[in-house]
């Protein structure tokens, strides 16, 4: 039976990176989640990797970044709704495990735009 779980991964992006480089900040990690309708958590999971793959080379204009070699993970969030991403459970597209989100639409620009609205 197919369940909806919440799974949040961990990337960076370009910018960041580059302030960290230069010593200007101490973390440049980002952090962002989305929803996938999978059978199991562990499929939901290796599903997100590939998500979180796709992600952090579209955001970095580099295809040879690793995600996993790179150290970062993704992890289920157990309870949405009571977790420090309710504020934003709106923001997180929902995708079933074989199906890509609109990478566009996961990075910092796209959440700044959507506190907007």
């Amino acid at each position: 039976m197919t369940q909806e779980y919440l799974v949040i991964f961990q990337y960076h992006e370009p910018e960041p990176r580059q302030l960290f480089e230069r010593g200007v900040i101490e973390d440049y990690d980002a952090t962002t989640g989305v929803f996938i309708a999978a059978e199991s958590a562990e499929d939901a999971l290796l599903w997100c990797e590939a998500i979180a793959q796709q992600v952090l080379s579209h955001c970095n204009h580099d295809r040879s970044l690793d995600w996993k070699q790179l150290g970062y993970s993704c992890w289920i969030e157990s309870n949405p709704d009571t977790s420090s991403w309710s504020h934003c459970l709106g923001f997180f597209q929902h995708v079933r495990v074989g199906e890509m989100p609109n990478v566009d639409a996961m990075g910092t620009d796209a959440y700044v735009s959507w506190r907007k609205r």
